[in-house]
């Protein structure tokens, strides 16, 4: 597939250009650089223009523009027929901003396609929300087709290897511009994302803080500009704080779910008055314009929580456009992006991923099999019975197909959770970008004290593990990591090392005598607390998931195990490995079962009874009763009682053998 490069030279706008007197070139047009007059191009020039958005905001956006030359009709859930004839009685040269949802319903009105140019703008949404909008996006991709002249408009395009076959066929464009400014991201770990940023607001309230700006002068930031893609991480960080609602500037889908969530702080527009604290979801990631002078972005991005990944090479740059400048307001900082992540090292490696895909073309192909025998009644209930997000099939026009987009919407989101799997990952992302430029975090020494203060809890475990395993890696895969040495004292960093994980043990040992049993649940984590009750306990009962990711962690688990063993408690025993979850109806839980098995059994115990995956089982915790009170006599029930029984015989033969070994 070749590229067409379109010399932007010194232009400040695509309208400038040759090419774009007459609207967007036929095919995908990457513009490399937000905020450059896409869509005033097809607003303004003398052709009949369909501009298709991916949210209403945006298309209200491109209505308001004033500076439009023709009316903009508004085409969005509520606009009905006569309004828009009566605007094409009223108009020669004919502009709609439609969204997807919207588009079918629009070519319905039309007399035939014939004499309309069509443009997709933000068009690298079609992927990212391919997950949750595959019936929009599937209908987006078959109305389009019907037009002889369509775009598809980005300043961060699908990258080729997620590109479709209907998109890699178009001709392909891209705009190289002079002096491009570049934006340099300061890059923080965290390990608890949400707290850490609610103290990082905390100390911006009350302390303040202060950056080098665009001009090379340190200057106090006024306003935090915070794109996380998470309404009840908002309202935590909101109810954590105790934040004035009149401080703070929400913007999210105006949903009756979201209204509920963030009771008394309101919802509100994108082009309603800044505020000290402003947060934005996934809906303002793109296309929404911003205005400040003095105003901080800051992206979180948690890795266990899949939507609030951001792209570095299409959302993060897309993100970093959202503060625009103009005779009014310069943002000083407009040079600068905090993000701050978490990592997750338990991603499923390639084989494992083609493995999990193939399972899911399988499912496909009996679907499409099974649909194909049945009536129309029968396939109503077909699909209530099944979650087809999950599955690599839609229903489009009242049909059962395979969707190869949603196909690619997995392999995409596979590959960014690879991303965050490390700080590496991270550093490398940013490097190949094109608009971020890495720099030395020391010139950032006051910043970086504040914000090392904040997430004070994430460095102590991150110091803790390199006193541990001291390695240069962490000093490539952290550049904050030397600041943060500097900050805490020798004793400090001792006390890290030698106290924090027995405190849980100190208690216990004077409890001991008074009981037969202690169980110590953990949390799916390898934080401090597990540590502790490794160092506490006399053995550990392991359940795993039947799945994938799960056993991949249990490698981990297993390595700090034999850690705490050498280290800390080195009478801590497994006792087992549990198998949850388990389906033996699907070749995948069958297939995980049996790696793991495979894997551990022959130096570890793999319990015989194994927990099955159950419905009423996952309802015990909303109910917040006990299996045994809540479904005593389930199949989960069951399957605990003889877990108990199998438990006990091996303790029994233990001790048998033990009171052999004495006589």
């Amino acid at each position: 597939m070749k590229q067409e490069i379109i010399n932007g030279g010194n232009a400040r706008y695509l309208g400038e250009l040759e090419r774009f007197k007459d609207g967007i070139p036929f095919g995908i047009v990457n513009k490399t650089k937000t905020d450059v007059g896409g869509t005033y191009v097809a607003a303004n020039c003398s052709s009949n223009y369909i501009i298709v958005c991916p949210f209403k905001d945006l298309v209200n956006s491109i209505a308001a523009d004033k500076n439009n030359r023709y009316e903009v009709f508004k085409c969005y859930g509520g606009i009905r027929e006569y309004q828009f004839r009566k605007y094409i009685k009223n108009n020669t040269t004919y502009k709609i901003a439609v969204t997807y949802d919207s588009l079918p319903k629009l070519i319905g009105w039309l007399s035939g396609t014939e004499g309309w140019k069509v443009l997709i703008d933000e068009y690298h949404l079609i992927l990212e929300d391919m997950d949750f909008r595959y019936d929009a996006i599937n209908g987006l991709m078959e109305e389009i087709q019907k037009f002889r002249h369509y775009s598809f408009l980005s300043a961060t395009p699908i990258d080729l290897d997620f590109e479709i076959d209907f998109l890699k066929r178009l001709p392909h464009y891209k705009v190289q511009w002079n002096g491009v400014t570049k934006i340099t991201p300061i890059r923080y770990k965290v390990t608890q994302l949400t707290k850490g940023l609610a103290r990082f607001i905390q100390i911006f309230l009350d302390e303040g803080i202060s950056l080098p700006d665009i001009n090379g002068n340190v200057s106090k930031v006024e306003e935090l500009y915070i794109f996380i893609n998470s309404v009840t991480s908002i309202k935590q960080i909101a109810d954590t704080l105790k934040l004035n609602p009149d401080d703070v500037k929400i913007c999210c889908a105006d949903r009756i779910r979201n209204n509920k969530l963030l009771g008394e702080y309101q919802i509100e527009s994108v082009s309603s008055p800044n505020k000290k604290i402003n947060f934005f979801t996934k809906k303002c990631f793109q296309g929404c314009n911003l205005f400040t002078n003095n105003g901080l972005i800051i992206v979180a991005s948690d890795a266990y929580r899949t939507q609030t990944l951001v792209d570095i090479s299409t959302t993060m740059e897309q993100i970093a456009g959202r503060i625009r400048i103009n005779d009014e307001y310069q943002n000083i900082f407009r040079n600068v992006i905090v993000h701050l992540f978490s990592t997750n090292k338990n991603v499923m490696s390639d084989e494992e991923f083609e493995m999990v895909m193939q399972d899911k073309e399988n499912e496909a192909d009996k679907l499409l099999s099974g649909w194909s025998k049945l009536d129309k009644e029968e396939r109503q209930t077909y699909i209530k019975r099944m979650n087809l997000d999950t599955e690599l099939v839609s229903i489009i026009n009242g049909k059962m197909v395979y969707n190869n987009l949603k196909k690619q919407s997995f392999i995409y989101k596979q590959a960014l959770r690879k991303t965050y799997k490390d700080g590496i990952s991270i550093r490398d992302s940013f490097m190949q970008s094109e608009k971020f430029e890495l720099t030395n975090q020391n010139d950032w020494e006051d910043f970086n004290i504040k914000l090392a203060k904040a997430m004070t809890v994430s460095y102590e475990q991150l110091l803790k593990d390199y006193l541990d395993s001291p390695s240069e890696s962490y000093e490539q895969e952290y550049p904050e990591f030397p600041l943060i040495k500097r900050y805490l004292k020798e004793s400090e960093m001792n006390t890290l090392r030698w106290n924090r994980e027995k405190m849980l043990k100190q208690v216990l040992d004077s409890a001991k005598r008074e009981y037969d049993f202690i169980l110590l649940d953990c949390m799916p984590s390898l934080g401090m607390l597990t540590i502790n009750a490794l160092a506490a306990a006399d053995a550990a009962l392991i359940p795993v998931q039947a799945q994938y990711l799960s056993a991949k962690g249990l490698e981990q688990l297993l390595q700090t195990v034999q850690k705490v063993r050498r280290q800390i408690n080195p009478k801590l025993k497994i006792e087992g490995i549990l198998l949850t979850m388990t389906d033996s109806r699907t070749n995948y839980g069958k297939q995980i079962s049996n790696l793991i098995r495979q894997a551990y059994g022959k130096h570890l115990k793999v319990f015989e009874q194994t927990i099955p995956r159950s419905v009423r089982a996952a309802e015990t915790s909303a109910a917040g009763k006990s299996i045994f009170t809540y479904d005593p006599k389930g199949k989960v029930a069951e399957a605990y009682k003889s877990l108990a029984k199998e438990v006990l015989a091996d303790a029994e033969k233990q001790l048998k053998r033990v009171a052999e070994r004495g006589r």
